[in-house]
């Protein structure tokens, strides 16, 4: 019996695309509130005729999701309906979605390189931080095996050192300090 939860199924293609369509709408949000900064003072009869222009590029009266300050243009005007007719244009037969629009789709392909870049990057400063710790743990270890080794070697000396005077509080006899073992025998 299995225990897989197809609930619980990463799927990575779906996520990246999600990703790319979520950086795809805030370039766009930033390009219209760009244009809204820019065209803040624009007389209506401007935005009008860069509707006119929209159109003769797109082939058909644009929606709001279609053009650069979509949503500007339609708050200035009181509605779309008011901008396409100042533009003498006839109202689209259907809003179509911002993912089937052309902005979106040109959008999406500049933003699309740039989230498999961002994305490198990402990757490579993690390997890189990943290298530094690694490097910093070894240069731990390596200072704790000197460590360990410099005190073994202190005790080494520490035990030799008690043999030497063991071994010449041994060597005296009666308080005089015998230079040879065999004068122990002819005191």
């Amino acid at each position: 019996m299995s225990h897989f939860n197809p609930n619980q199924h990463f799927d990575v293609e779906s996520w990246r695309e999600q990703k790319i369509a979520q950086r795809t709408k805030d370039a766009l949000a930033a390009r219209d509130a760009a244009f809204a900064e820019k065209h803040a003072e624009t007389p209506l009869r401007e935005l009008a005729q860069y509707l006119v222009r929209c159109a003769r590029i797109l082939r058909h009266s644009p929606a709001p999701c279609e053009v650069d300050g979509g949503a500007f243009i339609e708050e200035r005007f009181g509605s779309w309906d008011a901008a396409l007719e100042m533009a003498r244009l006839r109202p689209p037969a259907k809003e179509p979605k911002l993912k089937d629009t052309a902005r979106y789709k040109r959008e999406k392909a500049v933003q699309e390189p740039l989230f498999y870049e961002e994305s490198e990057r990402k990757k490579k400063a993690k390997r890189a931080k990943a290298a530094a710790s690694h490097a910093a743990q070894q240069s731990r270890l390596e200072e704790k095996e000197r460590l360990e080794q410099e005190k073994k070697e202190a005790r080494d000396a520490a035990a030799r050192q008690r043999e030497i005077e063991e071994s010449g509080r041994s060597r005296r006899a009666g308080g005089v300090l015998l230079s040879y073992p065999c004068q122990a025998m002819t005191v």
